[in-house]
């Protein structure tokens, strides 16, 4: 898509109403939202990869309304708004409609000419403080992906659901899941429902994912209470600032525990732009070169190089959400480490694309080809070891 055509769909998208009005369905509440009306699109568009989405089957919330599974329970009000819970406690709010609207989903797939989009369920459902996925929830979820996928057209693609709450048993559930459903990637939350990913109850789930070759998506899923963050329980301040914070701090553990040492074949893709931590490599590396009085040996302990090193072996997804953010992101990481993603269909992210796409479409052909499709391609060619 030319530069041109592609910010004025840009500019159209920016001005539609993001509230969705109520309705007797899910899928009705979205539809009440006006459709953009696009410009022609191009014969030879850059096509596009999403590597990152969020998505569920409304057959699959309907079914939770009739009967409980795996600790999940669902209420639908006279709205027709879903509420979910997790052995009795809200999952968060009542869920977006778009979540489940699948025709309008595709339609926005279509005319901004994404050919395969990755998605996940909500982050809620997947981590919770005190609360990781066990293996009858990852199966009860990827089932309902299912459903997703085999209405979506081939535009679709689910990807595996961790079953981080059962040590023991994730990697042999992971390798079950890849199996079954052909999965190239997975998602990974930034904790374990506050256990950290480099405890070693995990080492065989990520041989594992070496052995199968998919990529990692790693998303931050409020695996803190926020009432226990001094401040983060105020204004939902912890999805717009302890969620960047959670994938630092999860990476920057990964790098200091010397993860990418024991696993170096690991694809690893950080949402929201990498969240801080890209601001934060002159700051880690800062810590590993320090030998005065606030050196410490775990900085040097488990890794043989700057840690900036290891963040440049990462992928980082275009839902940075300011054109300066992007540009900045994209020249720190290189364009051979920028995927796109987008985060549909939350507000609080890119689901038209309008924040990331004028500044990867400044960019020259041959980068913003990966950004938009060879890099994501690339990860997704498993190659196991």
């Amino acid at each position: 898509m030319s530069t041109t055509d592609r910010r004025a769909f840009i500019k159209a998208a920016a001005a539609l109403p993001l509230a969705a009005a109520a309705g007797t369905t899910y899928a009705q509440a979205a539809k009440a939202v006006p459709a953009p009306q696009m410009p022609q699109m191009p014969q030879t568009p850059d096509m596009i990869i999403d590597m990152h989405a969020h998505a569920l089957s409304e057959r699959f919330l309907a079914d939770l309304v009739k009967k409980p599974q795996a600790g999940l329970s669902c209420m639908r009000n006279d709205k027709g708004e879903f509420h979910l819970f997790r052995d009795g406690i809200p999952v968060g709010k009542s869920f977006d409609p778009h979540l489940v609207d699948l025709p309008t989903r595709l339609a926005s797939l279509r005319r901004r000419h994404v050919e395969l989009q990755l998605f996940a369920p909500p982050p809620g459902l997947l981590c919770a403080p005190g609360y990781a996925t066990g293996v009858d929830l990852a199966r009860l979820l990827q089932d309902q992906q299912d459903d997703i996928v085999h209405a979506s057209e081939g535009l679709m693609e689910g990807v595996a659901i961790l079953a981080l709450g059962e040590p023991s048993r994730a990697a042999d559930e992971l390798k079950r899941s890849v199996e079954k459903h052909g999965y190239r990637a997975a998602m990974i939350p930034t904790t374990a429902g506050g256990r950290p990913l480099d405890d070693p109850v995990y080492e065989p789930l990520f041989k594992m994912v070496e052995k199968l070759g998919i990529t990692l998506i790693m998303h931050p899923a409020s695996s803190t209470r926020p009432d226990t963050l001094g401040g983060y329980d105020a204004y939902e301040v912890q999805v717009l600032v302890g969620w960047p914070g959670e994938t630092s701090l999860a990476v920057a553990r990964l790098i200091f525990s010397g993860f990418f040492e024991k696993y170096p074949a690991i694809k690893l893709v950080l949402c929201h732009g990498g969240g801080t931590v890209v601001f934060l490599r002159g700051r880690l590396d800062a810590a590993y070169e320090a030998n005065g009085w606030e050196a410490e040996p775990y900085f040097k302990k488990n890794i043989t190089k700057p840690p900036s090193q290891y963040l440049s072996q990462l992928y980082y997804d275009s839902c940075a959400l300011s054109p300066d953010s992007n540009r900045w992101v994209i020249e720190m990481m290189g364009v051979d480490h920028v995927v796109f993603g987008s985060d549909y269909p939350f507000d609080i992210g890119d689901p038209e694309g309008r924040r990331s796409v004028p500044v990867i479409d400044s960019l020259a052909a041959p980068d913003r080809a990966k950004i938009y499709r060879g890099n994501a391609a690339a990860l997704l060619a498993r190659k196991g070891i």
